[in-house]
């Protein structure tokens, strides 16, 4: 409680209209930060299967983001952020996104301490971002990620074409929490958020070392792309039962092989993007019929994105967005995969209007498709910055969905309202 008020009292003194977003601290040592404190309501339209899950989520949010630069080839980042729940406590955070020492050369970087990574090129639903641990409790459908206790060496090599060769150290396995009792995302299972509950696939349990290996070069003159390889734990657990009298479940943590692909970059007027990831698991598990089975399997995401710039109004932009997602295993019932894997057999289009104007208003719809199952996903949201300073935005995410197991979340359609101070 008490990094809490340290972070609130932060936040209440660098949102003063008299601060600015540099402070020279010294003729070698500078301050940059920038941040925001802001409320986030959700009200969810339907009823609830449960009498505890609430119709409504009221939350204060904040982040303070700070660097100090010194005169040297040296720089400390801490990125911190805080969620308060007025009702459910379960869903509080304060939680340190980054805190690292960063050396860097014209060819050489090290970054070393708590850290958030994005291999991230595609808009909907990414398979190669995976080496943060995210908060399922806080929000099951667009999680925020913890940092990662890390080290990653950069090396930039002397070639014409600039190519990129990364190591990343994970020092700890970040164990996530899942929604329980009154949330609507639960999945209406006793789970064992307890950290000592929790099993691994590991003698050394959450402090196995994790690998991960990442070269990044341009084809075409224009086609960013990244190989990569991981060794280490899945973030998303098992739900083991402990077949006891409460019928609880608990976490386990299973070591996989990931290997795989991203790029992104133009085609003439076209932007395309994409993500590959082949994930064999390392040891046999049980899946949620009970039988033992060693998950092997390619899960992809590709598209593309085309721009019509003053296509109905001068300088208002309309950016049209179509993915496939899906994997190998697409046709197979969820009770014979290793746990929660929804997106096996999607269509997602998109539509960004971008009007252009002072306040970056814009306007997104997107929805998804199960060519297979038939279920539907739909989200709208207006975004705009008022008086420079302030920012709206409003939402509403539709769930059509009766196949498992996304069915879970059928009653959770929600509308969000966020209302955020920037300095």
């Amino acid at each position: 409680m008490n990094r809490v008020l340290v972070l609130l009292l932060s936040l209440i003194a660098f949102a003063s209209p008299a601060a600015a977003q540099n402070i020279n601290l010294s003729e070698s040592v500078s301050l940059n930060y920038k941040g925001n404190l802001g409320i986030d309501t959700w009200y969810f339209p339907r009823k609830a299967p449960d009498a505890k899950m609430p119709e409504s989520v009221n939350s204060l949010c904040g982040a303070l983001d700070m660097t100090l630069v010194f005169d040297a080839p040296l720089e400390i980042r801490l990125n911190q952020r805080l969620l308060y729940d007025f009702e459910n406590a379960d869903r509080n955070r304060y939680e340190i996104e980054d805190l690292y020492l960063d050396y860097f050369r014209d060819n050489f970087e090290v970054r070393a301490g708590m850290q958030t990574f994005s291999w991230k090129t595609v808009e909907s639903i990414s398979q190669a971002d995976f080496l943060n641990q995210t908060d399922l409790e806080s929000d099951f459908l667009d999680a925020d990620k913890f940092g990662e206790l890390a080290v990653r060496t950069r090396l930039i090599l002397p070639t014409e074409t600039e190519q990129v060769f990364e190591i990343y150290y994970l020092a700890r396995m970040r164990a996530t929490r899942f929604p329980v009792d009154e949330n609507r995302f639960s999945f209406g299972l006793n789970v064992l958020n307890d950290a000592s509950s929790h099993q691994f696939q590991s003698a050394k349990d959450e402090w196995r070392p994790q690998i991960a290996l990442s070269f990044q070069r341009p084809f075409f003159d224009n086609i960013d792309t990244r190989f990569f390889y991981f060794n280490g734990y899945n973030r998303f657990p098992g739900l083991l039962p402990k077949f006891n009298a409460a019928m609880e479940f608990q976490h386990q943590y299973r070591l996989v092989h990931k290997t795989g692909l991203t790029f992104q970059g133009e085609l003439g007027a076209w932007l395309v993007k994409g993500e590959t990831v082949h994930t064999a698991f390392q040891r046999e598990i049980v899946n949620q019929l009970g039988e033992r089975i060693k998950p092997d399997y390619l899960a992809y995401t590709i598209g593309f994105e085309y721009t019509f710039y003053s296509a109905l109004i001068e300088n208002h932009d309309i950016g049209f967005i179509a993915e496939i997602i899906g994997d190998s295993d697409a046709g197979k019932k969820s009770g014979e995969l290793e746990g929660f894997r929804p997106f096996q057999s999607y269509l997602f289009s998109g539509l960004r209007y971008v009007f252009n104007n002072v306040s970056d208003r814009s306007l997104l719809m997107g929805s998804f498709y199960d060519y297979e199952k038939k279920d539907i996903l739909l989200r709208i949201e207006y975004e705009e910055r008022l008086r420079e300073i302030f920012t709206i935005k409003i939402a509403f995410n539709d769930l059509i969905v009766e196949s498992s197991p996304l069915d879970l979340f059928s009653h959770a359609d929600r509308l969000i309202l966020e209302l955020a101070y920037n300095f």
